[in-house]
């Protein structure tokens, strides 16, 4: 019958987000009755090595808000194109665009809210379906009522639905809630951007959202002036439904600058708007050629990958728990458990896309083949890439491509260069001080090269059309001769020993090259 569209990013957008989307997600699934009904959440541009914002919060979902909920991840590099137009992180217009061109055909209704709505149908029992199933044709807005703050945060259980709208209507007499505010026509009401309920055909045929609008604010109101145009009247559904909106005052979010706030205009996107098309947009609104890539959370989720990739590549420890030591006498011991740091690798590449290049400079071969099987039964389908010229991690496996460092670097999209013993087996105790050999200390020149040339080049030797700078993850790289040599080229944070892992981008200067780091009164590098 129906499909909401929704937009944000994992970020700590307002005041407790986290909260505020559990709670109207599954208040929203719950009014669902019909078997098409969804929510379409677009996770605009957070980071590749971030998950999904629904992903972050599926543990506070039903399992129906799971069920209906559809997400589109648009990546880094996909927005990369707008960064310059806007001071925007996540964008409005391309987001519900893109939600819309993908939206289930069978739905009548395109149904625009935002993360922090509760929608009460005012006959108690009667779902939202039913009343946009039972309503003529046109465009429908409801009054947004204001929710304290200390009643969502304090009083609501984000998964129970139920007991949060029985709530509501007792709250919304007792505590006199509902007032509506009117605003001029064609916003009917003040707020009207969360609740705008419109058909899908024409949405589509008036070209979506205005996608020049990248400075915030006033998208639901251009379309509001738009869809009168288009219909010829505004409608409102206040008999039938209550709009409830959790309150977040408290700290202003990323776009309110109180007076200063950097607006779309007003002028140019409501009041001169004097047709419902926009023919400028008419073939490219909501990237119909765009890869988008949806996930889910009823199924094939991030867990289930990452658990079936370490499946693949490890065997459960036969131990109680393994020793090591970070004493300063083994700074140039680099033994390491492999066993126990893959888990810690596969967390750092599971969220980038499954089409991912990695390439993979290893000393130990072992690492290689244990990494290949877990990235296959982790889903990704872009190839290992082995360059040639480091010999100790080279091994046959499927999903590897090997070739001259020179050729592969321009294909990579990840690296990742293991700082390990080639000579080091995994039944070998870890940290015992043993020492590098000949062939460990000429394994680890040539991957100190390859490394030190891939960073100091990263802007050189990006891939055709990638604009952003390119993640490196060093493995066994944390207090011991080789931290100095991965923090001087990538801004990485002090992660725990335990880990063996660390992660960042290139560094843009050298301000912190060769600089000593203090550490539990004793100097590292």
């Amino acid at each position: 019958m129906f499909s909401v569209i929704v937009y944000g990013r994992n970020d700590t957008h307002g005041y407790n987000l986290h909260k505020r989307a559990a709670i109207s997600f599954n208040a929203i699934a719950e009014v669902m009755s019909d078997k098409d009904d969804e929510i379409l959440f677009v996770d605009y541009n957070t980071p590749d090595d971030h998950p999904t914002f629904p992903e972050a919060i599926h543990d506070t979902l039903t399992d129906k808000a799971k069920k209906v909920l559809r997400i589109f991840r648009v990546r880094p590099e996909q927005h990369v194109g707008l960064k310059s137009k806007t001071h925007l992180v996540a964008l409005e217009s391309q987001s519900r665009n893109v939600a819309l061109r993908r939206s289930n055909p069978n739905n009548r209704w395109m149904l625009y809210t935002n993360t922090d709505m509760l929608l009460v149908p005012r006959q108690e029992g009667e779902s939202l379906s039913t009343i946009l199933g039972a309503v003529p044709d046109g465009f429908y807005q409801i009054p947004r009522f204001e929710l304290p703050e200390m009643l969502w945060e304090a009083a609501f259980d984000r998964r129970d639905p139920v007991g949060n709208l029985s709530k509501l209507r007792d709250w919304a007499v007792r505590f006199h809630l509902n007032q509506v505010v009117h605003n001029f026509m064609p916003m009917k009401y003040d707020a009207l951007g969360d609740f705008q309920a419109a058909l899908r055909e024409d949405m589509f045929a008036i070209h979506g959202f205005d996608e020049e609008m990248l400075l915030g604010w006033h998208c639901d109101s251009n379309l509001a002036a738009r869809l009168a145009l288009y219909r010829g009247r505004v409608d409102t559904l206040v008999d039938k439904v209550f709009g409830y909106h959790c309150d977040h005052t408290r700290v202003a979010a990323a776009n309110n600058k109180g007076r200063q706030t950097r607006m779309n205009d007003q002028d140019r996107f409501i009041w001169d708007v004097t047709s419902p098309y926009l023919p400028a947009q008419a073939e490219t609104w909501g990237w119909p050629d765009v890869d988008v890539e949806e996930i889910r959370l009823d199924r094939d989720t991030s867990y289930e990958r990452y658990t079936a990739g370490l499946t693949a590549a490890i065997e459960p420890a036969t131990e109680p728990y393994t020793t090591t030591s970070l004493e300063w006498h083994l700074y140039e011991d680099l033994t390491y458990d492999l066993q126990h740091t893959l888990p810690f690798v596969c967390d750092q590449v599971l969220t980038y896309p499954r089409s991912t290049s990695i390439m993979l400079v290893a000393a130990r071969a072992e690492f290689v083949e244990l990494f290949a099987k877990a990235w296959i039964a982790m889903g990704f389908t872009g190839p290992i890439l082995l360059p040639t010229e480091c010999q100790g991690g080279r091994v046959e496996h499927a999903g590897v491509k090997t070739g001259a460092f020179a050729e592969l670097i321009r294909e990579t999209d990840l690296f990742i260069f293991e700082f390990g013993l080639a000579t080091q087996k995994s039944t070998e105790n870890v940290r015992i001080g043993r020492p590098s050999g000949p062939r460990d200390k000429e394994t680890l020149k040539i991957i100190s090269r390859l490394f030190t040339s891939a960073a100091s080049t990263e802007a050189d030797t990006r891939p055709s059309g990638r604009r952003l700078p390119r993640r490196f993850i060093g493995v066994n790289v944390i207090y011991n001769r080789f931290w100095p040599l991965f923090t001087d080229h990538i801004g990485a944070n002090i992660n725990p020993f335990c880990s063996q892992v660390l992660a960042g981008l290139p560094r843009k200067d050298s301000s912190v090259k060769g600089k000593l780091l203090r550490f539990r009164g004793r100097y590292a590098i």
